[in-house]
């Protein structure tokens, strides 16, 4: 039994330009946003230390 292909969403108009507004403002946001350095995360220095003393080659 086969099941029927549902049609695929699509935003014409002013919602289509008003998600594609919001798309863009979440990107700004991303770029501008300081980047973490994950070595100095706690967890991260956690799971160095276990990998470290497991003798896991990584």
């Amino acid at each position: 039994m086969a099941l029927a292909i549902k049609a695929i969403p699509t935003l014409y108009g002013e919602e289509a330009r008003r998600f594609q507004e919001m798309a863009d403002e979440t990107e700004r946001k991303y770029d501008i946003s300081p980047k973490r350095d994950i070595k100095k995360d706690p967890r991260y220095r956690a799971m160095r230390t276990i990998l470290e003393r497991s003798n896991i080659n990584y």
